[in-house]
């Protein structure tokens, strides 16, 4: 995957003078979204290896995709007085109580794919929605039946499914249905989902696909397709994880888009001792990971790469 990042300087929001820039070990504190999210549990995994071999501490804590546990986890984590603070994929601007705790702790906070907000320090963009939603509806030639299995709350979803939201406008031969999966079990109320879609679209005219929000979701849409006998359906999905690639290789999804979450995570780290010894001269900054799509012209290369 591609290893190159494009910085964009967003706008000046203080962090305040922290006194621990001269240690040689951090304590960092990691909320991450959901532990059952194969992708996120991969970037968590990075970071905490990365802050390791620095000789960091790392504390892992699990929000299980409820924004007040996360808040409330970062406060946890500022009483605590942890170096830094990251978190991975909800949405910043929903963290206000828990980002303010920590800047009143003079405590940075970088985000995995929450986006920027007051109090953020760092954020790695990592929704990658347009090269997905393009690839689908050039495959759809711009009309068919689809399905977008989404998740609002998520920041990286959110973006995914706004760029389907905006292609489907732009195109009025599309027929779409937007549905809100669960987390904790994405897999299962995504079949569940699709069973009902296909049941509700026996009668309406092809081509079909499925738009999924990330790979575990899909491989639930994948199933109801299995149990229902559909082979005319195209599943379109993000993050590239080893069974989602398996899946194209047996034709079973079109194409899903991989993050480089492993370098993403690792500048997270790497920056860390630099935003505390700026200070208040910091300014927050995100940057956009690169990204591979896997399709069945490149499947074979992605296996050997994809995580597992």
């Amino acid at each position: 995957m591609p290893n190159r990042f494009t910085i964009a300087t967003t706008a000046f929001v203080a962090l305040g003078a922290h006194a621990v820039s001269a240690k040689d070990g951090l304590n960092i504190g990691i909320v991450t979204f959901s532990t059952s999210d194969v992708h996120t549990n991969q970037m968590v995994d990075t970071m905490s290896a990365a802050a390791k071999s620095k000789g960091w501490t790392v504390e892992n804590l699990n929000a299980n995709g409820d924004p007040s546990q996360a808040i409330a986890q970062i406060k946890q984590l500022a009483t605590k007085k942890v170096d830094a603070i990251i978190v991975t994929v909800f949405d910043s601007t929903g963290l206000a109580a828990g980002l303010q705790a920590a800047a009143d702790a003079k405590i940075p906070v970088l985000t995995a794919g929450g986006g920027m907000a007051p109090g953020i320090a760092l954020a790695a963009s990592t929704g990658a929605a347009q090269p997905l939603v393009d690839l689908m509806v050039k495959n759809l030639g711009g009309s068919g039946t689809v399905l977008d299995l989404s998740y609002h709350p998520g920041i990286p979803c959110r973006e995914r499914a706004d760029s389907f939201d905006a292609a489907v406008k732009a195109h009025p031969g599309l027929k779409a249905t937007t549905h809100e999966i669960t987390i904790p079990g994405a897999a299962e109320s995504s079949q569940a989902a699709t069973s009902a879609w296909l049941s509700a679209n026996a009668n309406s005219k092809g081509p079909f696909a499925i738009f999924n929000c990330y790979d575990d979701n899909a491989m639930g849409a994948i199933a109801a397709l299995k149990q229902n006998g559909r082979t005319d359906v195209q599943v379109y999905s993000f993050n590239a994880t080893a069974p989602a690639v398996q899946a194209v290789k047996d034709g079973t999804m079109t194409a899903t888009l991989g993050v480089d979450l492993t370098s993403a995570g690792k500048e997270l780290i790497d920056q860390i001792p630099d935003i505390i010894k700026a200070g208040d001269a910091w300014k927050p900054k995100s940057f956009i990971p690169g990204y591979m799509i896997v399709t069945k012209e490149n499947v074979d290369e992605a296996l050997k790469n994809a995580p597992k």
